[in-house]
Order: C-alpha cells, then structure tokens, then sequence
C-alpha cells in the first residue's frame, strides 16, 4: 500500500464514482481494511443501484456488505444481504458459515455454534469455521476455553500465525509471559526478520528476566534497523539489567557505548522532550560507569 493510496481512492469513491467504489471495495478486502461504515456507503450505493453492471462480482460484495452490516449493527442490509446469497447459493458451506455469523451479530451464540458444528461435521478440515468457535469465546469473555480451543486448533493448523499470535496475546493478558514467549518463538521461525516479533520477544525475555536473551535479540533488531528506537532502550535496558554481572565484559561496555550515541543522537534537536531523554542518557551512562 502506497502513501496516501487508500485516502485517494476513499475520495474518488465519495464522487459517487461507479468505478471508484468497485476499486475501493476491492482494495480494502485485499488489504485487509476493516471499516464497516464505509463499506456500508459504498457496497450499499453499489448494489442498490449497480448490481447488474457487477458481474459476478455481485456476491462479492454482497458478502463484503453482509459483514460490515453484522458489525456496524445495520439488521436491513445484514438481512437482506443474506437472504439473497442464501437465494443464489443455497448448498454453500461459506453461506452456511455466514448464517453462523448472523446469530453472532443477533447474539444468538448457540444457534452460531450449532450451524458451525452442523458444518465442521461435514468438512472437518474448515480451518475458518474452527476459527469462529474461538471468536465465539472470545466474544463471551471465555478466555479459558478460548485458550484451550486454540491449542486444540494449533494442533492441526500449526501454522497459522493468525492464531499463534492472538493466543499469545491472551497469555500477556492472563500474565502467562512464559507461553507467550513459545508463540513468539513459533511466530519467529515462520518470519525470522520480522521486527514486531523480534521486539516483542525480546521485551518478553526481558519480563521473564531472561536478560542474555533480551539483549541479543535487541542486538538483532538493531542491527536490522539502526534507527529503531524501540530496540536500542530495550538493548539500554538489558545492558543495564546486566550491568553488575557484566560490568567488566568489552561486550557490555561497548553496547552501552553505542546505544547511549544513537539515542542521543536521534534525540538532539527535537525539542524539550528530546532534551528530557538526553539528561536521562546522561544519567544511565553515569549510573553504568558507577
């Protein structure tokens, strides 16, 4: 995604452009953009009064309207929406799914459980179906069978990152760092340069005291971006958090060294906070030489 390219083609959509609206639709189901409202303005504009020129692409984005409707809680275009893709596909296990999605919208979690069962028995292998079981219990606050479904799901589906990721989330927030640590691991092995899991598996290393760990991997994203300020205070901080262990060791000295630089260097000339954070390197490398 270019700069400025989704604000563009929001704006070009906004002319009541016929073609702007189709591009818009598309671009945001490719990458993933998750504005209910706007789909609403624009997939409503299209199939109200352009659904013969769509195609095929008409179920597309009858699909596309039908989910936003569920989560903006538009009940006209969420029923009408599914009552014309139950119409053309009335045999479809992606519409049964949808149906499933309906009774969550109207918070009917069982009936929502039921039909996605009904459809897992049929097609066992429906990675997206098990997946809305688990945002079942996430949605009713049932963290620990959320928890227990996607270990259950990672079995099978062992890599969906997706997965690994939100169940790592849901051990942060339950204070299990250590768990969280093995899903960052696998993250990792799936996209080794990926600096958000980088970071975050170094920040986690370091919560679980893991200090040796935290700093080499706050070493690697360094070294992967120089510029990143994330990783050069959490490398400030396990060299700190291994000061008294290390206070002698080349290595430690020289980490210090360049991460007070860089940060002092990134923060001159940015005003008083910047000044604030050059006092405190300040302080840090007194502290360290102490």
């Amino acid at each position: 995604m270019e700069p400025g390219e989704y604000e563009s083609m929001v704006a070009k959509a906004s002319l009541n452009n016929y073609t702007g609206a189709v591009e818009l639709l598309a671009f945001m189901r490719l990458h993933k953009v998750h504005q209910p409202e706007l789909i609403l303005v624009h997939g409503g504009e299209l199939l109200s009064n352009h659904a013969r020129k769509l195609g095929g692409d008409v179920w597309t984005v009858h699909e596309q309207v039908f989910l936003a409707a569920c989560i903006a809680g538009h009940d006209e275009w969420r029923d009408h929406c599914i009552k014309q893709l139950t119409k053309q596909w009335p045999n479809s296990h992606r519409v049964e799914r949808l149906k499933g999605i309906y009774q969550e919208s109207a918070g009917n979690y069982e009936e929502a459980r039921n039909v996605y069962n009904k459809i897992l028995t049929d097609k066992p292998e429906d990675a997206v179906t098990r997946k809305r079981l688990i945002a079942i219990h996430k949605e009713r606050g049932e963290i620990s069978k959320a928890v227990e479904a996607m270990n259950q799901y990672l079995e099978t589906f062992s890599t969906d990152a997706e997965v690994w990721h939100e169940l790592a989330e849901l051990y942060i927030e339950a204070g299990s760092l250590a768990r969280a640590v093995y899903c960052f691991e696998e993250l990792m092995l799936q996209d080794p340069r990926s600096m958000y899991r980088i970071l975050t598996y170094a920040e986690l290393q370091y919560s679980v005291g893991e200090y040796e760990l935290a700093r080499k991997y706050f070493s690697l994203a360094s070294y992967l971006d120089g510029a990143s300020l994330r990783a050069l205070w959490g490398l400030l901080a396990a060299n700190m958090a291994l000061a008294e262990k290390d206070k002698q060791n080349d290595k430690m000295l020289t980490m210090q060294s360049f991460c007070n630089d860089r940060l002092k260097k990134m923060y001159s000339g940015v005003g008083a906070h910047g000044k604030v954070a050059v006092a405190m390197l300040k302080d840090v490398a007194s502290a360290a030489a102490a």
